[in-house]
């Protein structure tokens, strides 16, 4: 686990680095608008069941950030918006590795979703195609090392881990996709009225997802208070 980590970290660093050498000019206006409606929604996380993670908010205004910033603020957007995610709540202690590991994963992916948005716009396909580059890229290079560190931590196959992963956030990544497409319909700028607006859409999804996790959570439970209270009365039974 610790040469994942490292490795993830090394890929990290070196896409900051080159980034900070493409620095050619800020969206002020855009990036700061960005930048802190991402940081105030990665606090709405919810814990995935089952598995050792979680997911915010945040997401649709990384993915806007890659179609609409240059690389260097992307990237700023992306590793403020998880770290500040990472941040334990309550008593839960913070442990700097795992706050790397996420960071790290999610510069990676920014990268590798904005190369591919601009690599594909560069093509004049269609104006759609793309975004789903982007947005692809950014699914895998974000959940694959998630489903790897899960497994060398918890002793899982990664490839079930990963489908997990999928089947528990894949339409939370098409719903943000969504969005940032119609962002990009609306005029291609990060405005108040449009960033509000997809904050009321983001929370109202995070609520759903929290309810449906919620639901998930107890009837596992409850299953697992049957299963045990069979046994129990097929022990005494059997004694």
């Amino acid at each position: 686990m610790p040469v994942f980590v490292g490795f993830t970290g090394i890929c990290a660093s070196a896409i900051l680095i080159h980034g900070l050498f493409t620095i050619h000019g800020w969206h002020s206006w855009e990036f700061l608008s960005l930048l802190l409606v991402a940081v105030l929604t990665s606090r709405l996380k919810i814990k995935l069941p089952g598995l050792n993670g979680n997911m915010s908010v945040s997401l649709p205004f990384i993915l806007i950030a890659m179609t609409q910033l240059s690389l260097p603020e992307a990237l700023a957007v992306a590793a403020s918006s998880i770290f500040v995610q990472s941040v334990p709540r309550g008593p839960h202690k913070f442990r700097p590795v795992q706050v790397l590991f996420n960071v790290s994963t999610g510069v990676v992916a920014a990268e590798l979703g904005w190369q591919a948005f601009h690599r594909g716009s560069a093509l004049h396909f269609n104006p759609a195609l793309p975004l789903l580059l982007g947005c692809a890229a950014y699914f895998f290079a974000s959940t694959i090392p998630v489903a790897v560190i899960i497994s060398l931590t918890e002793n899982r196959k990664a490839f079930l881990t990963w489908s997990e992963i999928v089947h528990l956030s894949f339409p939370y990544y098409v719903a943000s996709t969504g969005l940032a497409s119609i962002a990009a319909a609306i005029g291609g700028q990060a405005n108040w009225p449009m960033l509000v607006g997809m904050s009321i859409v983001m929370f109202v999804t995070y609520r759903s997802y929290r309810v449906y996790f919620g639901l998930v959570g107890s009837s596992a439970r409850a299953s697992l208070t049957t299963a045990q209270s069979f046994k129990t009365k097929s022990a005494n039974a059997a004694s």
